[in-house]
């Protein structure tokens, strides 16, 4: 309701989204999804039904200027910066948390304002007649957020960040050669020591020699 308290405030959760913190970025990617739908039109219905725990404060009136300037910042900067964490691989473990948050956006805004639209379009992989296909499956989907996220993460999966042991993988997926060639020299590192020396012809007494197959299959790990 107070602008002056929450200008400051929004600007700081839209950086908190590229923190490389992962606790503090999911907590507040939890509440921008919680607030998201409390700056929709003051003249349009709500899209969901208020929680049954909602409290007298959530119905509070909430002036058409402020709930303006906040649908187009969060349509703007927090849009962009769940994009650009999604892109990072350091946020792989939170991309669905960054579709939810990203599809409220679309889902609640996209009737008012044409921010998000633009913000989807000025990414140059990504087609208009995508981002419209997006935007309507969105608004199909009005009452499966499960549904919602998917739309948008399959519009934005080429940028989608990888995972640092997806990387690894990857790599050495990638490097058939190098890893044959490693291989080889531990194959036959592990052939001498399981190869038994030359006799000499004299007769030696003997005792049993140890196992060596777990050594071999140090090796081979």
């Amino acid at each position: 309701m107070n602008s002056s308290i929450i200008e400051p405030l929004l600007v700081f959760m839209a950086h908190a989204v590229a923190m490389h913190d992962g606790r503090c970025c999911g907590v507040v990617l939890r509440v921008f999804r919680s607030i998201i739908p409390e700056f929709r039109s003051t003249n349009a219905p709500q899209a969901e039904a208020p929680p049954k725990h909602a409290s007298t404060t959530d119905n509070l009136h909430i002036p058409e200027d402020t709930a303006n300037a906040v649908r187009e910042f969060i349509s703007t900067d927090v849009l962009k910066a769940c994009i650009t964490s999604l892109h990072d691989p350091y946020f792989v473990e939170l991309q669905r948390e960054l579709g939810n948050v990203m599809a409220a956006i679309i889902a609640n805004y996209s009737p008012f304002t044409q921010t998000p639209r633009e913000v989807l379009c000025s990414l140059g992989s990504i087609k208009h007649e995508e981002v419209d296909g997006c935007i309507a499956n969105i608004a199909r989907a009005a009452s499966n957020p499960r549904q919602q996220r998917g739309h948008v993460l399959d519009l934005l999966k080429d940028l989608k960040g990888v995972s640092i042991s997806e990387m690894g993988k990857l790599q050495k997926s990638s490097d058939p050669s190098g890893f044959k060639k490693k291989s080889s020299g531990r194959s036959k590192m592990a052939q001498e020591f399981m190869t038994a020396p030359a006799s000499n012809g004299r007769a030696t007494a003997r005792r049993d020699s140890p196992d060596l197959s777990g050594v071999a299959g140090l090796f081979d790990s």
